[in-house]
């Protein structure tokens, strides 16, 4: 099961960079979260599924491959945008795969509000940048310049396996 191993992947990272963490695997039919673990790790799916999950306040919330938040009309990212913690990281190698649309998604988990509402991010941002306007591109670049850390894959590189 793809989830199920990528749970473990996490779980296994977690294990050898902060062995001390106390870590709760959320995942199958007898999953429950143990209020003293120090990291959660779970699936979409059950993010999609399970209210547990809304219902908490979490002091930290990472989401990886956050491009899975892109479609704002999804059930993932409407329980994604409802997730509530102080702090909150968007980890994904592509933040916009097929529309400028796909980033306003993730700055609403990051953010919200940073980029107005859709409606507002539509008007101002998005229709402006599909015309063509000049500027309007470079305005947003600064606005969310500063919640972006951005690795080129010449600076990864050498951190990547070789290709198999």
């Amino acid at each position: 099961m793809l989830f199920r191993s990528v749970i473990e992947g996490w779980a296994e990272q977690a294990a050898r960079f902060r062995p001390s963490l106390r870590v709760n695997l959320y995942w199958g039919p007898q999953r429950r979260i143990d209020p003293s673990a120090d990291l959660t790790i779970t699936s979409y799916g059950l993010l999609r599924l399970d209210e547990q999950l809304i219902e908490r306040d979490w002091d930290c919330v990472i989401l990886d491959e956050s491009q899975a938040i892109k479609n704002p009309e999804s059930k993932i990212a409407r329980a994604a945008h409802r997730l509530q913690a102080p702090f909150k990281i968007a980890l994904t190698g592509t933040p916009v795969e097929n529309r400028i649309e796909d980033l306003w998604s993730q700055f609403e988990f990051l953010n919200p509000g940073l980029l107005g509402s859709r409606r507002t991010f539509q008007e101002e941002w998005a229709g402006p940048i599909q015309r063509g306007e000049p500027f309007v591109a470079e305005r947003l670049k600064r606005r969310v310049h500063p919640f972006i850390l951005r690795r080129l894959k010449r600076d990864v590189a050498p951190e990547l396996p070789q290709k198999t």
